[in-house]
């Protein structure tokens, strides 16, 4: 027998005995209900519009079963109950004799998935097994076998409890296995978020899902339009152990399967798609002094190589990512402007980076401004274009770690803490595209980050856990802990504040950082000047020889839904006044 085999029968033989105090099934209506030992009750995940109800179903236990009491009536096993109701957070008492024993507790509904993870876990891959209950589906994933382990940087410190993991399926054989779980993509590689130092347990989800709105396609999406520039999830209740665990967002990892990048050639060794990740604070992360690199190392500095594997692909090569740094820093420190203009979106995927700023001056991403990114090519071989990803955004829109003074966070705070050159360089030294993300940040003021739409986004996410159940849940198991050093853990509160925030955050934006000018008449080109260049723009558009629909509706002056000769004599009339 291949070892494999033996260590995956052995995973299980060990689980069985683990859980077989308490390994009755329980099934409401053929949905599963968990035991958490934790608190004494069963969770059951049912469809959202049960809420509110009387629900009249059956309930099942298995034959070990000898006697159950539900709201203190002894009933038989398989009978129809009635839960009257129903809410989240409503528990109803119930009792059953399992082997000799009564199992006293309650019964509490959810309509989240319930996932349960059991193993024994650190920071090493160890295998352990997962189920998934879904609340619209009778048909449940049971004992998944996976490679299971913890993740992060200062989240998984010692004594921390609420950790995030990482999980790469398998097989029964131990080979990997593809899973698609919730409607996200196909694959054996997944990531559980904890929101374990966030305050309100959702900014993570819900900036990235921001992100994933309001960010222009990168360059390459016509070629590859199944790519995605960000990381998919779904919220679920976790059940570690058999104990509840609390809010959990199932995620999928930002690799080249999600951003579609081209494979390395194996056969003749030659790259094409590469992926890094900047993990930590540091000199060349900003771009500001980047130290030597060798192709023989998976890091450089605080960047890691993601694809292809170092261990697969050595020597790597760091100088797809290494051109656009030492640009960025040659032209800051010579303060080559012109070269910049002409030569950044050589470099960078532009679009998206003016969206990335945009995006981490309105969430006030201290943490993800020159770290916590992800930096990818498509294809070196035919366009060297860096394109940016967001990771890990727990630290926005006001939330800070006990070691930051208050300065760090607040909504008022100026945009000179970005350290990134290249957007820095962007906004403070280059006109014309300082008016580019002027411009397009008025534009997305009107859409995704509109302030109601903004407040909105996060309310509905937070008023979904309170209403079934799990933001209690959440605050019953996490509160005061050494997780959040020690604070009260209410949802509801933090949702307060960051509404707050959210509100003196974008008024100071429109007034201080990206304020509204008014365009000036007769400027076509949109230059902040009005000259011969100008009457060239109006030119063009009457002859034909310009497709930009921006200049286009710019030249018609009057306003008349026509370009011709009288646009041309009105911007002709503004010059020579």
């Amino acid at each position: 027998m291949c070892r494999s085999v033996k260590r995956f029968l052995s995973v299980i033989l060990t689980l069985w005995v683990m859980s077989a105090a308490w390994g009755q099934g329980l099934y409401i209506g053929g949905h599963k209900a968990v035991r958490d030992i934790l608190y004494y009750r069963w969770l059951c995940s049912i469809p959202k519009e049960y809420f509110g109800t009387d629900w009249t179903t059956q309930l099942v236990m298995d034959s070990t079963c000898t006697r159950i009491q539900f709201n203190g009536v002894t009933i038989a096993n398989g009978d129809t109950v009635t839960f009257d109701s129903i809410a989240g957070g409503k528990e109803y008492p119930f009792s059953v004799m399992y082997n000799g024993a009564i199992l006293n507790g309650k019964i509490t509904f959810t309509w989240l998935p319930i996932m349960e993870l059991n193993g024994s876990f650190s920071t090493e891959y160890s295998n352990g097994t997962i189920s998934l209950n879904t609340p619209d589906s009778l048909t449940r994933e049971d004992d998944m076998v996976a490679k299971l382990k913890w993740r992060g940087g200062i989240t998984n410190g010692a004594g921390r409890a609420k950790r995030n993991y990482s999980i790469k399926f398998l097989d029964e054989n131990g080979d990997k296995m593809d899973r698609r779980l919730l409607g996200l993509r196909k694959d054996n590689h997944w990531k559980l978020d904890a929101g374990q130092v966030d305050l309100l347990r959702v900014r993570n989800r819900v900036c990235t899902d921001l992100w994933l709105d309001m960010s222009v396609k990168p360059w390459y999406a016509d070629l590859e339009p199944k790519m995605v520039n960000g990381s998919r999830g779904k919220t679920v209740e976790l059940i570690l152990n058999q104990r509840y665990h609390g809010i959990f967002h199932l995620i999928e990892p930002v690799d080249r399967k999600q951003l579609k990048l081209v494979k390395h050639d194996t056969i003749n060794n030659e790259f094409h798609g590469q992926l890094w990740y900047n993990k930590y604070w540091n000199r060349t992360g900003t771009m500001g002094l980047p130290v030597p690199y060798s192709n023989y190392r998976e890091q450089w500095d605080s960047l890691f190589v993601e694809y292809p594997d170092f261990e697969e692909v050595c020597p790597t090569d760091w100088s797809t990512l290494a051109n656009g740094v030492h640009f960025a820093f040659n032209t800051s420190i010579n303060r080559d402007w012109v070269a910049f203009e002409d030569s950044l979106g050589y470099y960078f995927d532009l679009p998206v980076m003016m969206d990335y700023l945009i995006f981490i001056v309105t969430l006030g991403a201290v943490d993800n401004e020159s770290k916590n990114v992800f930096y990818s090519c498509y294809d070196k071989t035919i366009d060297p274009r860096l394109l940016m990803t967001p990771w890990d955004l727990d630290l926005t829109v006001g939330q800070k770690l006990p070691t930051w003074d208050d300065s760090k966070v607040a909504p008022d705070r100026y945009i000179t803490w970005i350290s990134h050159v290249p957007m820095y360089n962007m906004y403070f030294n280059s006109r014309y595209f300082y008016k580019k993300i002027r411009k397009r940040y008025w534009q997305l003021r009107k859409t995704y980050l509109d302030t109601d739409s903004l407040v909105d986004r996060f309310r509905r996410v937070v008023d979904e856990l309170e209403a079934c159940g799990a933001a209690a849940r959440e605050e019953q198991r996490w509160s005061k802990t050494i997780d959040i050093y020690g604070q009260t853990l209410d949802l509801s509160k933090e949702m307060e504040k960051v509404e707050k925030w959210i509100r003196d955050r974008m008024a100071y934006i429109d007034m201080d950082i990206f304020p509204y000018i008014e365009p000036l008449f007769g400027d076509v080109n949109d230059d902040g000047e009005v000259n011969i260049v100008d009457a060239n723009a109006v030119i063009a558009v009457i002859s034909g020889n310009t497709v930009d629909e921006e200049i286009t509706a710019r030249a018609d002056l009057n306003s008349d839904g026509e370009v011709n000769i009288t646009d041309l004599n009105t911007v002709i009339g503004v010059i020579l006044k």
